[in-house]
């Protein structure tokens, strides 16, 4: 059941009353008990959703986790926010890791969001988890002058708990609910709140999409656990020769077939398995002892991925390419293999030649290496599909 709002038609208020019992009792056990089950929002049902924008303009937080910024791009957003003011927020800075300022990421997360269709009007970096940049968050959202304010991104980029921290803010308190798991929030939700010279605003929650091409979008809740940092990242360097592979997990294998030896930089979830083999008996390990040695993902989880893909990854071009084959091409100066949802692999631009074992509904793009330089002219999507 959905309830209409005076200053908002067709969005749902955050009170329990108005909400149907299903939801009630689902959102009462997540934050009570930690319960929680995956309910997948349908393209549709979230385009219905997020399409009351058009009619209903605003302030629009397009809420990113920047440790997943491919990932976090919601697929045909910009039809559904009209002449809203658009706001980047993002997320999870704390798990940067400290070479990284978040502000010089600005003009990245700026042409990253541009390519998809949206100008932003401005950019926000904070940690939801840390309440780190939220003060500047409140104040810039009170001094943009809209009456609503609407949070949009897709699943577990952190929605509901920036918005949280925001009202609390204002004196509101927690009201939306937050899991680790995607699909905790089914539908627009909206409650009022009052800022401190004043102004009442409407802030509305709308769902998470789960598009399916993020590592995260197939993880039962262990294997999240494992996988999403919770503390700052740190470089793990592992020095590689031809015919030695690295595992991320079981989610994903570079193998080094030729080229100079060399420091390949993992960064990755610090309790996440990096295991380093020799080329020849990289598949044995996955076949026989994944569980033992990779742990993650956990066997039920395995079966939600596709089959792995090779992708070639080559310092230089071949000239000599078979027809729509794709490849990942390592810069000069340097190139991170971002895998969506787990991190990315950096690769030093020397002589390389090798493959990526990737799952087929992994999204895998490319760009100039973050530490030491960022660059959009560097940055090649490789969406899959």
């Amino acid at each position: 059941m959905q309830s209409e709002h005076k200053d908002a038609p067709g969005y749902v208020p955050s009170s329990a009353a108005a909400l149907d019992e299903p939801l009630c009792r689902r959102c009462f056990r997540i934050r009570n008990y930690g319960e929680f089950s995956r309910v997948e929002v349908s393209s549709d049902e979230y385009a219905a959703e997020v399409a009351r924008i058009v009619n209903n303009p605003g302030l629009v937080l397009y809420v990113m986790d920047v440790w997943d910024m491919s990932g976090s791009l919601v697929p045909g957003l910009a039809q559904y926010v009209g002449g809203s003011k658009v706001v980047v927020v993002v997320n999870k800075t704390d798990v940067l890791p400290p070479e990284v300022a978040p502000e010089s990421l600005r003009s990245w997360v700026i042409s990253v969001v541009k390519a998809t269709g949206i100008t932003p009007f401005d950019v926000v970096f904070v940690s939801a988890k840390r309440s780190l940049g939220i003060e500047e968050l409140a104040s810039k959202v009170e001094s943009y002058g809209e009456n609503i304010v609407y949070a949009v991104g897709m699943a577990n980029v952190g929605k509901s708990s920036v918005l949280n921290e925001l009202t609390s803010r204002f004196g509101q308190g927690t009201v939306f609910t937050a899991s680790r798991v995607p699909g905790t929030t089914l539908r627009a939700v909206g409650t009022r709140v009052k800022t401190p010279f004043g102004k009442t605003l409407l802030v509305v929650d709308t769902p998470g999409l789960i598009h399916g091409n993020r590592v995260t979008d197939s993880l039962c809740a262990d294997c999240l656990k494992t996988v999403v940092p919770d503390e700052r990242i740190k470089a793990r360097v592992y020095q590689l020769d031809p015919g030695q592979s690295l595992w991320l997990g079981a989610f994903a294998r570079l193998d080094f077939e030729a080229g100079n030896h060399q420091s390949v930089v993992c960064y990755v979830s610090s309790r996440l398995v990096v295991h380093r083999t020799k080329l020849e008996r990289a598949e044995v390990i996955y076949n026989e002892r994944a569980d033992e040695i990779l742990q993650v993902p956990c066997r039920k989880c395995r079966t939600k991925l596709k089959d792995f893909v090779d992708v070639p990854v080559t310092s230089q071009r071949r000239t000599a390419n078979r027809l729509g084959a794709r490849e990942f091409v390592v810069q000069a100066g340097g190139t991170d293999l971002v895998l969506a949802g787990l991190g990315w692999i950096t690769l030093a631009g020397t002589f390389f030649r090798g493959t990526l074992w990737i799952p087929d509904n992994i999204h895998v793009s490319t760009r100039r290496k973050l530490i030491g330089g960022v660059s959009a002219r560097g940055r090649r999507d490789m969406r899959r599909g």
